[in-house]
């Protein structure tokens, strides 16, 4: 494949002393369900210029590119990906502070957001401890938890056109809605500047610690998985309709409902795809069936 020996020039022009190209990947060892097959290409890109050559790439010739954050929501095919999968480091890692106002890069972990942030004494994104995945993910899927949401502090989204052009959107262009937004039109986000509220620091502390021991009560952990399966209907829960339905605890191959939490489904003894999906359509059908609502997948879906 031609792009193949050009994705090795990006890197080799750039020069760059942390990015890192490898092919035929195993994307299991970069997804927290630790399933799927290999990508014919996977690249820690670290600067702006290797990004943007990329996306040119992509236009010229047509090669399938997917940017996976830290895979922390993804079910990827058992066949794999026949592109370029990319995760953002370097320069995308980076965090700045301004007084209540913090310009955050799309490969900044969400805990590390949270925490940071608390010990700064700026209050607004104290539910994202709890959340594994990259803020370039939360921004495009406008993850929350707890009533609050990454939208509901954005000021503005950079973004990189498939041009390799960044521009910047504000809060109204990005779209935001109920775990969606219209930052998947673009071909990656970039960074964000969000607007945050000054606190008290042990207050802010406090109520981050209270949210994140609350939600390790009330989800599981240890077992791989890849966060909440389905979006809540509006008005109602999705973990609540799968455990009224009796669906805690079933098992298809290694792919079980959690006992924990409903809406989670487990990697708990070597699942395959296959396990995992056939397990989702069986939760569509029976809550369906017994409670006439169809539940959307909030889990993103690679190589398929």
């Amino acid at each position: 494949m031609a792009w193949k020996s050009e994705l090795t020039r990006i890197l080799q022009d750039s020069q760059s002393q942390t990015s890192r190209l490898r092919f035929d990947e195993p994307i299991s060892k970069h997804v927290h369900f630790g399933i799927g097959g290999n990508a014919a290409a996977y690249f820690e890109i670290s600067a702006v210029s290797e990004l943007a050559a990329v996306a040119n790439l992509k236009k010229r010739l047509h090669v399938p590119v997917s940017i996976i954050g830290r895979g922390s929501n993804l079910l990827v095919s058992d066949s794999g990906y026949p592109g370029i999968v990319i995760r953002l480091i370097g320069a995308f890692d980076r965090l700045e502070f301004e007084g209540d106002r913090v310009w955050v890069g799309a490969g900044v972990s969400q805990p590390r957001l949270s925490k940071i942030a608390g010990r700064k004494g700026l209050s607004g994104v104290e539910f994202a401890l709890g959340i594994p995945g990259s803020v370039g993910g939360a921004l495009i899927m406008n993850a929350g938890a707890w009533g609050s949401c990454f939208g509901d502090s954005v000021e503005l989204v950079q973004v990189m056109t498939d041009e390799g052009t960044l521009i910047e959107l504000n809060h109204d262009e990005a779209k935001f809605g109920y775990r969606h937004s219209g930052l998947e039109e673009y071909f990656c986000v970039t960074g964000a500047r969000l607007q945050l509220t000054p606190g008290d620091v042990k207050a802010i502390t406090n109520r981050t610690n209270e949210l994140y021991k609350r939600k390790i009560a009330t989800q599981p952990f240890a077992e791989e998985n890849a966060g909440c399966m389905f979006k809540n209907p509006p008005d109602d829960s999705a973990g609540r309709l799968i455990d009224e339905c009796g669906l805690k605890g079933y098992r298809i191959g290694g792919a079980e409902v959690s006992k924990i939490h409903g809406n989670f489904i487990l990697n708990i003894d070597h699942a395959t795809v296959e396990d995992i999906l056939n397990l989702v359509r069986h939760i569509q059908k029976t809550v369906k069936r017994e409670k006439g609502i169809e539940l959307e997948m909030e889990v993103k879906l690679l190589g398929f």
